[in-house]
């Protein structure tokens, strides 16, 4: 490759993992990453790769940091095989970026960032210690059977990869989590973003189950079920979440068209029984395509790139030599072998030091055991020793002891007969006293018995002496009651007595105290009556003034005002109607409401008169004056004759108005002066 090739190259790697980590919220591009991966079959390394990344800052926005992780995972998975193990020297900064988002939690990628952080860290830790273990995880049937022989290594393998299931599921589950709490769908840039890393989680998890259920069944055939019981147990744990995970993103509409999701059985295989190995079935999880515009895989992709490198074509002169193309060629086969020896080289020798490891265990054990029976055997030697020795004492402690009881047994001897003849003088002797203290008894009992008579006829006669005493004491108290009850009932009488004289007198006092305050009420009520009744007559006389003196008043303005003549005489005659029968009823309701009516009729009449004849208008004015002095006069005098004369000037007053010109006559007239000016 030339210089300028070189330079083009770097520059579309560049470019492609500029455009591949952008802070939008969608899912890596897969040309872009196609490119990166295909760049790294190319270069054979992946040193573009982290040399740019390195230099990037991808703490600065969450969505790049979740972009890089993928990125990482897919060159893990399709990279060229060299780049699990230059990947390694960037586990710090691996670590690091996981360790910044752990305590940021933002737009749900915070903790997504740390738990994908964290696996791509262990998955890298995975390849370095089993260099076998390709990033893509495809392993033939003859690797498997031989990762299977070495017992040791398949326990401990089977135990990392269990770890990289939780670390898988997790992932998952985390991921799940946060899209039902942001509401997310499957189907808008967001959640297919957060979604994309999933495709990758489903091709290993599918990989990392079929390996496990073939190396636990080949454990269970060489070693105890009690040994692998924390595998099975886990194992079904992990059965139970990766089913989940397969049936949920199964009905995901994302997932339909990128990737196969893998059907598990719906129970777990039975380790315990080796047949479930033949009818066990391989989950096969494979990409529909990486969604690039072109269809193409990354296989062909870099097949494609290779080919359609720039080639100079040189004049026939400067045509190379096609030994040098050859050489090229022998030379990049000879660097892939070197490769090749080297990673078997390396494995050989972590072989080599897991067998030696095991060796020296193992020749440590034997040790162990050697030193342990050694130990069994001199124990067994100072137990036999013990053993005869113990025999010889016993036989001669044993006659020691019959010597001993023989003695012991004929001293007991001697004491019995001893303590027979003590107990035998004892009985005698208890038998006399026994029979001395039945005959003191009897003798007790009688004069017991003569004492409680003497003691019953004592109380008899206390009793009687008693009784004597107690009727003397009565007779005595009542005799004495009755003369104090003499005594008591003669106050009890002067007491009464005396009471009876104190009410009889406070009787009377009260009586007259009553008929003076009697006397006085009726004497105030009556001035009050008086007082209120001259008030009244006061009161109405000055209303009946204040009205007339109105009328006064109005009379003057009567020629301003209309006023019919029919109507003036039906009013004056009802006020006539009421001064009838105020002469005869008399009272303050019927006053008012007559000198009401009055006021109101005579300025009536007075404007009637001028309405109905301007020449008749002076008499009826002057009648009205003097009906209102009349009036005057009769309501504010309570005499009769007065009343008389203003009833007379009342009826003049009528006369009057029955006197004047019908409106019939004046509107003739008026017809009559139209008649005579035109």
């Amino acid at each position: 490759m030339s210089r300028l090739d070189r330079e083009t190259f770097v520059k579309s790697q560049l470019e492609a993992i500029q455009k591949a980590l952008t802070k939008l919220e969608m899912p890596l591009k897969p040309k872009h990453a196609r490119r990166i991966i295909v760049g790294t079959h190319q270069e054979r390394s992946s040193n573009i790769f982290w040399n740019t990344v390195s230099r990037m800052q991808l703490e600065k926005n969450p969505v790049i940091s979740w972009k890089f992780c993928h990125l990482v995972h897919k060159l893990i998975r399709d990279g060229h095989r060299k780049v699990p193990e230059e990947s390694y020297r960037f586990i710090s900064r691996l670590k690091q970026l996981g360790q910044f988002w752990r305590h940021l939690n933002t737009s749900g990628y915070g903790i997504c960032n740390e738990i994908y952080s964290k696996l791509i860290c262990e998955r890298l830790e995975f390849h370095k210690k089993y260099p076998v273990m390709p990033g893509s995880l495809t392993l033939t049937e003859t690797q498997i059977k031989t990762l299977e022989a070495d017992l040791d290594n398949a326990f401990e393998m089977t135990i990392d990869m269990l770890d990289q299931m939780d670390n898988l599921l997790n992932l998952q589950t985390k991921v799940f989590d946060t899209m039902e709490s942001l509401r997310w769908s499957s189907l808008v840039p967001q959640g297919q973003c957060l979604l994309a890393p999933l495709i990758l989680v489903i091709l290993d998890t599918s990989k990392f189950y079929d390996y496990l259920v073939k190396m636990i069944f080949k454990l269970h055939g060489q070693l105890p079920p009690d040994a692998l019981e924390g595998h099975r147990a886990r194992f079904r744990e992990v059965f139970r979440r990766t089913k989940k995970f397969y049936e949920e993103s199964s009905n995901l509409q994302y997932f339909k068209y990128l990737v196969s999701v893998p059907t598990l059985p719906s129970t777990a295989p039975n380790f315990l029984q080796a047949s479930d190995l033949d009818s066990y079935q391989t989950p096969h999880a494979q990409l529909y395509g990486d969604g690039s515009e072109d269809g193409q895989s990354v296989a062909e992709e870099a097949l494609v790139a290779f080919d359609d490198e720039p080639v100079q074509q040189p004049s026939p002169a400067s045509q190379p030599d096609p030994r040098d193309e050859q050489l090229v060629v022998l030379q990049r086969a000879v660097e892939d072998e070197r490769f090749a020896k080297e990673r078997l080289i390396a494995e050989a020798r972590s072989r080599i030091e897991q067998y030696e490891n095991r060796l020296a265990q193992m020749q440590a054990e034997c040790d162990h055991a050697r030193r342990e029976a050694e130990e069994q055997r001199d124990e067994r030697n100072r137990l036999q020793t013990e053993l005869a020795t113990r025999d010889a004492s016993r036989v001669q402690s044993d006659d020691a002891r019959v010597r001993e009881a023989e003695e012991r047994a004929r001293a007991s001897e001697e004491r019995f007969n001893k303590m027979k003849g003590v107990y035998d003088k004892f009985k005698a002797e208890h038998v006399q006293a026994l029979t001395k203290l039945g005959d003191l008894s009897k003798q007790l009992e009688a004069s017991e018995k003569a004492k409680m008579d003497k003691e019953e006829e004592l109380t008899i006669i206390l009793r009687r002496l008693e009784e004597a005493q107690k009727s003397s004491d009565s007779l005595s108290s009542k005799a004495a009651g009755d003369a104090a009850a003499v005594d008591e009932l003669r106050t009890q009488l002067a007491k009464a007595d005396i009471e009876m004289e104190e009410m009889r007198r406070a009787l009377d006092h009260e009586r007259e105290k009553h008929s003076t305050a009697l006397v006085q009420a009726s004497s105030d009520f009556g001035s009050q009556l008086s007082a209120l009744e001259k008030k009244l007559a006061q009161d109405i006389q000055d209303a009946v003034e204040n009205m007339i003196q109105k009328a006064d008043e109005d009379l003057q303005n009567a020629t301003s005002i209309s006023f019919p003549p029919h109507l003036a005489q039906s009013s004056i005659s009802q006020v006539l109607s009421l001064l009838e029968n105020l002469k005869l009823v008399g009272g303050t309701k019927e006053i008012i409401n007559s000198v009401h009516n009055l006021t109101i009729t005579v300025v009536s009449c007075a404007s009637a008169a001028y309405t109905a004849s301007i020449q008749h208008f002076d008499g009826v004015n002057e009648q009205c004056k003097k009906v209102l002095s009349k009036a005057r006069i009769a309501f504010s005098e309570d005499s009769k004759y007065a009343m008389d004369e203003f009833i007379e000037e009342v009826k003049a007053l009528e006369e009057l108005m029955a006197g004047l010109p019908l409106q019939t006559d004046v509107d003739k007239v008026g017809f009559l002066c139209n008649t005579n000016l035109k």
